[in-house]
């Protein structure tokens, strides 16, 4: 029977630290960039890494007296890790939570609402207008991929047409649109 966490901590062979005094302002200093640069690699977002960073130390603080381990490195790592994995899985719980499929959002329009059904009519028949330009097999493929979701390689086959021309059109059609987007965004 133990008589608590932190009595068990200091006994416990593999965690006492027997060298100098430990400084956190040094160890935090020292340690910083590195969790930074962990989360960054792992999140690609320096806002939650500095987040996630602050979050590991603050945890390592509550957690055991730093005195009594014996590379508080390595447990703050640990931390860090195990915050790591618990964002990654929160963030998706969240994302699928709040993620819908194309069409639950074709009728969000409220029936009141004909300024947006209206806007949206017209948005419609410009961007006709403008895929319209694209001559037909550059369409075809366009919307096979964009719309239908088919691959390139699925759109090759079915179309019996070499991967590289299939590539070449999308291009050309991506090509047609960003200079469209371009033009109207001045």
């Amino acid at each position: 029977m133990s008589q608590g966490r932190s009595e068990d901590r200091l006994r416990d062979p593999v965690i006492i630290r027997d060298s100098g005094r430990f400084s956190f302002p040094e160890f935090y200093t020292r340690e910083k960039p590195r969790l930074m640069r962990f989360f960054t690699r792992q999140l690609g977002n320096q806002a939650d890494a500095d987040e996630l960073a602050q979050e590991s130390f603050t945890r390592f603080v509550r957690a055991a007296p730093a005195q009594a381990l014996a590379s508080p490195q390595a447990y703050l790592t640990r931390i860090a890790t195990n915050l790591l994995r618990d964002f990654v899985e929160r963030g998706s719980t969240l994302l699928s939570k709040r993620t819908k499929p194309l069409d639950d959002g074709l009728y969000a329009i409220a029936p009141s609402d004909t300024h947006r059904e209206l806007q949206a009519k017209q948005d419609l028949a410009r961007w006709k207008l403008i895929l319209n330009q694209l001559p037909p097999q550059t369409l075809d493929i366009f919307l096979r991929n964009r719309v239908e979701g088919q691959t390139y390689v699925a759109i090759a086959a079915e179309l019996d047409l070499p991967l590289w021309v299939v590539q070449k059109q999308m291009v050309k059609a991506i090509r047609h649109v960003t200079a469209y987007r371009e033009a109207n965004d001045d």
